[in-house]
């Protein structure tokens, strides 16, 4: 298996350091605007099976603006993509992430998703891309798993 790709903290890569400013203060607001990968992400795992690309470009897909942070966890670090424009709305969260791969603004994270009621954790896989069709012309070239 690859080895995972180091955090980079440049604006726009979507990893956040937490512990600068007060949560929730205008100042970390503006820190996660600018550290924010806005994207479309592509939930590539359903319940831990490994779903048909086309599955998961037709039923599994999300957009906003993708958070990495430690949460005081590290080195464990927590995704989330939250809702655009001012990602205060958590719209799906993975924990235990990394980041796999990362080639011409797309990017492969794997980590762990909770169930609904926080009773049972999945592997998970989300492809992110820069836009939906980006995405798509990835994905339309990915074997599905059964071949």
């Amino acid at each position: 298996m690859a080895e995972s790709l180091p955090p980079n903290f440049e604006p726009g890569s979507g990893w956040y350091r937490m512990g600068h400013w007060a949560p929730g203060s205008d100042a970390d607001m503006a820190a996660k605007q600018s550290a924010a990968y806005r994207c479309v992400v592509f939930k590539m795992r359903l319940k831990g099976v490994r779903l048909r690309p086309a599955d998961a470009m037709a039923h599994h897909f999300y957009e906003g603006g993708l958070i990495c942070s430690d949460q005081y966890t590290r080195p464990a670090w927590h995704a989330m993509l939250l809702a655009l424009p001012d990602l205060k709305k958590d719209i799906i969260t993975m924990h235990d992430v990394v980041l796999k791969r990362s080639r011409g603004g797309c990017r492969q994270y794997q980590g762990w998703e909770w169930d609904e009621k926080a009773m049972n954790k999945y592997p998970q896989t989300w492809f992110c891309a820069p836009n939906h069709e980006a995405g798509v012309a990835v994905l339309t070239s990915m074997p599905s798993p059964d071949e």
